[in-house]
């Protein structure tokens, strides 16, 4: 094999809506199945030794869906945090939110909150979660934080020098992820091959992997496929082949 162990996997969890539907269950069934499958991914993960897992939960976009869908969808939230988080503490993984958590109902940010500030000192994989998140807003409050560090420097002079220092180092320092490495591998179930507003300056050089699984359908051996397809390809990053 070519490649070690990605150090970061990113997943986009397609599929809850349509595997509820094939299956004459309701819509919430298939967001409860997913989250099931979520436990068991973080917990493999944190097995195989991947530093990192972010998965896509809650989309910025997502607002746009039926009110009694995203209200079962948050209940469903309050009762993981709730009563189901515990595998977090008993595998010692980290919980780290990203997205515009302070935009999510107060029931839901604090609980959110909460989760990460237990988990802060956790030694195991870091599983970001994206909610209420979207890539081009990552951008968007990653521009916002850069203006707001340069204009504490009130010399014009001073100021252009700033401008002239950033650079994509210093974009990274102040996106949502800023201490942790670009996803080396996206994976997406459910057969569609868009990246969805996800992390879209992070997955500059990623690997895609596109699973014809839907979410509630993957298991810990696809991911398994999935990382050791990775680990065969001839990563180039715009240069020249490693095997020629």
């Amino acid at each position: 094999m070519n490649n070690p162990i990605p150090e970061h996997v990113a997943i986009i969890m397609d599929g809850n809506r349509t595997w509820a539907k094939n299956n004459s269950i309701s819509t919430i069934k298939g967001h409860e199945k997913g989250l099931d499958v979520a436990k068991e991914i973080c917990i493999h993960i944190n097995a195989l030794g991947v530093k990192n897992l972010t998965l896509y939960a809650f989309s910025i976009q997502n607002w746009s869906r039926p009110k009694i869908e995203i209200d079962a969808l948050f209940s469903l939230f309050i009762d993981f945090f709730d009563n189901k988080s515990e595998f977090f503490h008993q595998y010692k993984l980290r919980f780290n939110p990203i997205g515009r958590i302070d935009k999510l109902p107060s029931s839901i940010a604090n609980k959110v909150r909460k989760l990460e500030k237990s988990t802060g000192q956790n030694q195991g994989s870091c599983i970001n979660v994206a909610i209420n998140y979207g890539g081009r807003e990552e951008i968007v409050d990653t521009t916002k934080k850069i203006i707001n560090n340069v204009i504490r420097i009130t010399e014009r002079k001073q100021q252009i020098e700033k401008l002239g220092s950033i650079d994509e180092a210093y974009i990274k320092k102040n996106s949502y992820l800023p201490n942790i490495p670009e996803p080396e591998l996206l994976i997406r179930t459910g057969g569609h091959s868009r990246v969805s507003n996800f992390l879209l300056w992070h997955l500059a050089y990623s690997e895609i992997d596109i699973c014809s699984k839907l979410w509630p359908e993957f298991t810990t051996k696809d991911l398994d496929q999935c990382i050791n397809r990775y680990r065969l390809i001839d990563r180039k990053f715009g240069g020249s082949s490693k095997n020629v």
